[in-house]
């Protein structure tokens, strides 16, 4: 297991990815703004011995925000998500950010599970944040 920092190279991977556990992808231009021109944004790549497994992408100024979070479905439930959490997470501690926050899908209950298990409390809720779903907004204290 491998994480590294997310290249250009690796746009075409994340694109996929994001349509294959999302059905919509935030888009190669998008992503190649976030990386080359964005400087609050940070985007790590976990690979495994066969290569891609997901990505994590935050945006960190005086707090941190999860922009996005996926890990092929066939990897999930094997630790790669839960690696890579606790890598940004370290970051985020060792760079003084005290607070992470995130939103989620109302309906996406893996994901909310998965944040809870990582320590993420519900703060409050979007109405209509993803155009007809309400989203969720999860913190996190990183330095507790």
């Amino acid at each position: 297991m491998n994480i590294r920092k997310a290249q250009l190279k690796d746009i075409v991977d994340i694109v996929k990815l994001e349509e294959s556990v999302f059905h919509e992808s935030l888009g190669e231009s998008f992503l190649y703004d976030e990386m080359s021109l964005n400087p609050f944004s940070k985007m790590f790549v976990i690979e495994d011995e066969l290569g891609f497994v997901g990505y994590i992408g935050l945006r960190v100024d005086e707090q941190a925000e999860l922009m996005n979070f996926a890990i092929l479905p066939e990897k999930q439930h094997l630790g790669y998500g839960t690696s890579l959490m606790n890598y940004v997470l370290t970051l985020l501690k060792n760079e003084g950010i005290s607070i992470l926050t995130l939103e989620v899908r109302e309906s996406n209950l893996k994901a909310r599970s998965f944040y809870e298990k990582c320590g993420f409390t519900k703060s409050h809720t979007r109405k209509n944040y993803y155009k007809t779903e309400d989203a969720i907004v999860y913190m996190k204290e990183v330095n507790a």
